[in-house]
C-alpha cells in the first residue's frame, strides 16, 4: 500500500473521499499490510511514527496559529499580511489593498491550479471566511489554470508551493495578494481547507496520482543517482570590479554564462558558470567539472581577472551551488533530507559574506524541475571555493540521496534553528553536526565516499570560513593565475 489518507470526518471532506482511490478511513490500519505514507487531513489524530507521513500534526498546528505562521514566513523571506490577524486588530491597512489576488491549492511541491481575482478589495471582518469559500462565488475569482499563467501567475505559485514547504506542510490552500507596486504577499493558508467541488477534484487527483506510483518509479527500483551541477563564480578585475561573464562566454554549453535581474526585470549576464557532464561516480563528475574549468581558462582571455565563489563574494551579485539529480524521486522527504544534512551543516563554512545571499537565494527547499525529469536542488551556494569543499559537498549529496528513506532527522522543522542558519549562527549549527554525521556513517555507502567526506567534516567542526575574495584558480590547479 502506497499511501492511506487518515481523517476525522471533517466537514467539506465527503468531497473529495468520495473521489479518492487511495485506501482512507478515520483509523490507521492496524494489521496486515502497512502503507508506506500516511496522509494526515486534520489534526485529530496524533503523529504516530509512520514510515512517512505527509502533512505533520506538528506543521498543521503551527500553520494554525497566525502569530507562528508569519513570524516563520518571514524568517524565509516570505512576506506575509495575514488576514485574520488584520481583522481581528481592526486595523485598515493601504497595503491590504491588492492589485491582483491569487488562491492556489498546492500538493506536494506542486501547485494543482491557479485562481485569479484582478479587481482590488479590501477584507475587513469578511476575512474570516475561508480562502476555499471564497474561491468558491465565481463572482470573485476565475480558474485559469498553471499551464500559461501571467508573470503575476507564475510568481504567485512559486510563492504558495515555497510557504506550504516552509511551514512543513506538504499540502494547502494558500491565498496570495500583488501589492500596488508589484510585490507579492501571502494573505492566508489554510492546512486542512475547506473544500469546493472544484478543490476536492484537486486534490483527489494529486492524491491518486501519489498513491499510485509504482514502485519501479521510486528510487529503489531506478538504479543508480545521477548528479550533475552548474556552480557559478565571478570573475573580478585588480580594483575588485565584476567582469561581465558574457565578454568570454555564450548562454549555452559546457562553459556559459547566467544572469542576475536588475531593477525594470534587466538582465545582466555577469555571472560565470560551469555545466560539466552529469555522472552518477563523485569522482568522475569531480573530474568533467575540472576540465569545464580548464575550457574556461582557454576561453578568458585576460588573465589578470580573478575567478572567487561562495555565496555573494560581491554585493548584489549572489553564487549558487545548484546540484542536479535524477534517477531519484522529487519530493519533499528529500528535499528536507538535502536541507538537514547538506545545506545546514554547510552552513559552518561559510565566509563572511556568503549569507547576504538569503534569504532571497538559498532558503530551504528551493527546486526547480528539469525537462529531462530531473530537478534541481538550488539552495547551497557556491562550494567550488577549492577541490576538498567540491568533493565533499558532492559526496554528502550523493549519500542523502541515495538514503533519504533513512535520514530522519529534521533540525530545521525547529524555528530557532531556521533562525541560525539565516544569522549564519555556527556555534549554534555545529553542536547539531555530530547527531547528523552519525546517521550517515551507518548509511552502507558511506565507507565509498569517506576520503571525500572526513576532510568536510574536518573543515566543519572546525568552523573553517572560506574566503569569498581568495581566488580559486591556484587550488585548482588551472592557470595562469596571480
Amino acid at each position: 500500500m502506497r499511501a492511506f489518507l487518515l481523517h476525522s470526518g471533517e466537514p467539506t471532506l465527503g468531497l473529495l473521499l468520495e473521489r479518492l482511490r487511495i485506501p482512507h478511513g478515520t483509523k490507521a490500519p492496524e494489521g496486515g499490510e502497512k502503507p508506506d505514507v500516511t496522509i494526515h487531513w486534520g489534526t485529530y489524530h496524533p503523529d504516530r511514527g509512520d514510515r512517512e507521513v505527509l502533512q505533520p500534526v506538528k506543521s498543521m498546528l503551527l500553520a494554525a496559529n497566525m502569530r507562528r505562521a508569519a513570524e516563520l514566513l518571514k524568517l524565509h523571506g516570505i512576506d506575509c499580511v495575514l488576514e485574520k490577524q488584520e481583522a481581528d486588530s481592526g486595523v485598515r491597512r493601504q497595503d491590504s489593498r491588492w492589485s491582483h489576488r491569487f488562491v492556489v491549492p498546492v500538493f506536494h511541491l506542486q501547485a494543482l491550479s491557479l485562481f485569479h481575482k484582478p479587481q482590488t478589495v479590501f477584507y475587513g471582518s469578511q476575512a474570516r471566511e475561508s480562502l476555499a469559500a471564497r474561491e468558491e462565488n465565481e463572482d470573485d475569482y476565475t480558474e485559469i489554470g498553471r499551464e500559461q499563467p501571467s508573470y503575476y501567475g507564475t510568481k504567485a505559485m512559486r510563492e504558495a508551493v515555497k510557504a506550504i514547504y516552509a511551514l512543513g506542510l506538504d499540502y494547502g490552500v494558500v491565498s496570495v495578494g500583488v501589492k500596488p507596486d508589484g510585490s507579492f504577499a501571502v494573505r492566508g493558508v489554510e492546512a486542512a481547507p475547506l473544500l469546493t467541488p472544484r478543490l476536492a477534484e484537486l486534490f483527489a487527483e494529486a492524491m491518486n496520482r501519489y498513491g499510485e506510483l509504482t514502485e519501479e518509479e521510486t528510487p529503489v527500483k531506478r538504479g543508480d543517482v545521477m548528479l550533475g551541477a552548474d556552480p557559478e563564480f565571478l570573475l573580478l578585475n585588480r580594483q575588485g570590479k565584476v567582469a561581465l561573464a558574457s565578454r568570454f562566454a555564450e548562454k549555452d554549453g559546457p562553459f556559459g554564462c547566467d544572469s542576475i535581474v536588475l531593477p525594470g526585470r534587466r538582465k545582466l549576464f555577469a555571472l560565470a558558470e560551469l555545466r560539466p557532464q552529469p555522472s552518477t561516480d563523485v569522482r568522475e563528475l569531480v573530474i568533467h567539472l575540472h576540465r569545464t574549468m580548464q575550457l574556461a581558462a582557454k576561453r578568458i582571455s585576460d588573465t589578470e581577472l580573478i575567478w572567487v565563489a561562495g555565496g555573494m563574494p560581491v554585493r548584489g551579485f549572489p553564487l549558487g551551488g545548484h546540484i542536479h539529480f535524477s534517477g531519484v524521486e522529487l519530493c519533499s522527504r528529500l528535499l528536507r533530507a538535502l536541507d538537514n544534512y547538506v545545506a545546514l551543516p554547510l552552513t559552518l563554512l561559510e565566509g563572511e559574506t556568503t549569507g547576504a545571499r538569503k534569504p532571497r537565494y538559498g532558503f530551504p527547499g528551493d527546486f526547480r524541475r528539469q525537462k529531462h525529469g530531473g530537478f534541481e536542488y538550488r539552495v547551497l551556494p557556491s562550494w567550488m571555493v577549492s577541490p576538498a569543499v567540491t568533493k565533499g559537498v558532492l559526496a554528502l549529496a550523493k549519500l542523502v540521496a541515495g538514503n533519504d528513506r533513512a535520514l530522519k532527522q529534521r533540525p530545521l522543522s525547529d524555528p530557532e534553528v531556521v533562525k541560525a542558519y539565516y544569522r549564519g549562527d555556527k556555534e549554534r549549527i555545529r553542536l547539531l553536526l555530530p547527531s547528523l554525521w552519525r546517521d550517515l556513517e551507518r548509511m552502507p555507502e558511506y565507507g565509498r565516499y569517506e576520503s571525500y567526506l572526513l576532510p568536510l567534516r574536518r573543515m566543519m567542526l572546525r568552523m573553517k570560513s572560506w574566503n569569498e575574495r581568495e581566488d580559486i584558480r591556484p587550488k585548482w590547479k588551472i592557470s595562469p593565475f596571480r
